[in-house]
């Protein structure tokens, strides 16, 4: 009888114990009220520690594949601010490449600002400036032009050309730009899967699942129920990532999206 009263308390001792590790460890996990942290844009992907790639704009990795990408102040519309005549979105550009287009007083100085052309991965291809056709001290359109000698990637054929405001204070308060995505007409085609490049589709990567939801290498069967958020994905495109697999690159768009569906 004695050994067994003694074999309950320690049987009792060992669960108490075990209940008091599960407290601790419980206490100790980071604290989100039960719910599950989703990741919507670049901001909330290095503030959650995620690696940065220091390209431009820069782009943020989450361990599930998501790829957000900095956004450049493109929150507003520039048309009350820059125009560009040419090249147009997502023209096929070759070198050299002229740019023109107007701007209003504010966004030169010393009658010219920054312009900057990017590979699909934010690496800079090319850099200049744009020169003031007229007199820029003041408030009104002013013609710009500029020209920039590139050499073609040799890897995916898209890439962005970048209008900076001029911004001698280096606050980042007064920084503003304009961004283009343009296409490297010169860039070799390496298989016939890279012939389509230019839409949400690339690198032999394909839109799949029932709700258009799944970015994959083939055909993938999902269930067809629906959510919301699927309509984001519109803006997001389908490529292979740094790992070689395909998946989302989310843009800002997307975020943005993504975050006000999530707003109470």
């Amino acid at each position: 009888m004695h050994m067994s009263l003694k074999r309950l308390f320690l049987f009792l001792g060992l669960i108490v114990l075990l209940l008091m590790g599960a407290v601790v460890y419980k206490i100790g996990l980071p604290e989100n009220n039960g719910e599950t942290i989703h990741i919507t844009s670049f901001k909330e992907c290095m503030e959650a520690g995620h690696p940065i790639t220091e390209r431009y704009p820069r782009q943020c990795r989450t361990p599930n594949g998501q790829t957000f990408t900095e956004e450049i102040d493109n929150k507003k519309d520039k048309s009350n601010l820059i125009r560009v005549s040419d090249p147009q979105p997502n023209q096929e550009i070759v070198s050299p490449i002229t740019i023109t287009g107007e701007a209003r007083g504010g966004w030169y100085f010393e009658a010219s600002f920054p312009v900057v052309l990017v590979d699909w991965d934010g690496l800079i291809i090319a850099e200049g400036y744009a020169e003031a056709q007229g007199k820029w001290m003041t408030e009104e359109f002013v013609p710009f032009k500029a020209t920039l000698t590139f050499k073609a990637p040799a890897y995916k054929n898209y890439g962005t050309l970048i209008l900076r405001k001029d911004n001698p204070s280096g606050l980042p308060e007064h920084d503003d730009a304009i961004e283009i995505p343009v296409l490297f007409r010169d860039t070799p085609k390496e298989s016939a899967e890279e012939d389509i490049e230019t839409g949400r589709e690339r690198g032999g990567c394909m839109v799949t699942g029932c709700n258009g939801q799944v970015c994959a290498d083939g055909d993938v069967i999902t269930t067809c129920e629906y959510k919301s958020e699927f309509a984001c994905y519109e803006q997001a495109v389908c490529e292979r990532q740094d790992d070689g697999h395909c998946g989302w690159t989310l843009t800002a768009a997307v975020g943005r999206c993504l975050q006000e569906l999530s707003s109470p």
